[in-house]
C-alpha cells in the first residue's frame, strides 16, 4: 500500500511539473507540519449501539509540489494549490468517555507507528494585502483534504496481529490562511505561512471479522514553507 501511494504521488507530481511552463506563476517544493484535534465519537459497533466519545490528535508531516498563479506580480488575487505525500506521525485518542463517563484506565489509545501514509491537497484563494518589490503579504480562505492509510498491528501495546486490522483516515474542510512571499531574486520566492481549518473527520477501521467507524470534527492547525521558481510575467 505504501509503495502504491508513493508511485501514485510521484506520477502526479511529474505530470504537473512537465506541464508547468503552460501555467505562468511559480512552481516548487513545499513542506508543512500540522495537527488535527477532532472530537470523535462512535454510535455503533458491529450492530451494537454505543455512545463513546474521545478527543483525537493527529500530527501530519507533508511534502510535495506547490503552484501559485501570481507569487510576485502586483495583483490582488492569487491562487495557491498543493499536492503532497502525507505522513501521520502521531495518532491518539484521549479522554475516552462511554455514555458521558470516563473509562478507567483508558485515558489514551495510541494507534501505533506503522504505515500512516497518504495524500494531501490544499487550495487557497489568496488576496495580496501588501505588495512590494521585495515581498507580498497575503490572506484568504482555503480548503483541504487529507487521506491516510494505517496498518494497525498493535493497539496500546496489546498484540492484535491475529485480527490484522487496517484503517483509513479522511479529513476535509476549510478555513483561514495567511503568509508572506519573500522574493530572493529575479526568479525565486520563499513562502512562509500557515492557517487554521475546521474539518470533518472520519476514521474507518476493520478486518475480515470486525469493523467500526469513528466520526467527528475539529480544528487543523498547520504551518507551511515552500520555495517557488517563477515563470512568465512573475519572472523579473
Amino acid at each position: 500500500m505504501k509503495r502504491n501511494l508513493c508511485v501514485a504521488t510521484a506520477s502526479i507530481l511529474t505530470i504537473l511539473l512537465l506541464h508547468g511552463p503552460a501555467f505562468a506563476g511559480g512552481w516548487g517544493p513545499y513542506f508543512s507540519w500540522g495537527r488535527e484535534e477532532p472530537t470523535v465519537g462512535i454510535d455503533e459497533f458491529e450492530g451494537i449501539p454505543l455512545n463513546v466519545e474521545g478527543d483525537g490528535s493527529v500530527d501530519h508531516l507533508t511534502f510535495g509540489v506547490m503552484y501559485e498563479s501570481a507569487p510576485a506580480q502586483d495583483k490582488l488575487f492569487s491562487y495557491r494549490g498543493t499536492l503532497g505525500f502525507d505522513i501521520a506521525t502521531n495518532t491518539s485518542i484521549q479522554d475516552i468517555k462511554f455514555a458521558g463517563s470516563s473509562i478507567p484506565g483508558s485515558a489514551e489509545i495510541d494507534l501505533g507507528e506503522n504505515s500512516k501514509y497518504g495524500l494531501s491537497t490544499n487550495h487557497t484563494f489568496a488576496f495580496g494585502i501588501i505588495r512590494t518589490d521585495r515581498l507580498k503579504w497575503w490572506v484568504g480562505p482555503g480548503i483541504g483534504l487529507n487521506f491516510n492509510y494505517y496498518d494497525l498491528d498493535t493497539l496500546s501495546s496489546v498484540p492484535i496481529s491475529v485480527v490484522d486490522p487496517k484503517a483509513g483516515h479522511l479529513s476535509v474542510g476549510g478555513g483561514g490562511e495567511t503568509g508572506v512571499n519573500v522574493h530572493l531574486g529575479s526568479s525565486v520566492t520563499l513562502c512562509v505561512g500557515g492557517g487554521i481549518h475546521w474539518r470533518a473527520f472520519g476514521f474507518a477501521v476493520g478486518s475480515d471479522d470486525i469493523g467500526s467507524f469513528f466520526w467527528g470534527d475539529g480544528p487543523l492547525y498547520f504551518i507551511q514553507t515552500s520555495v517557488l521558481f517563477r515563470t512568465g510575467p512573475d519572472r523579473s
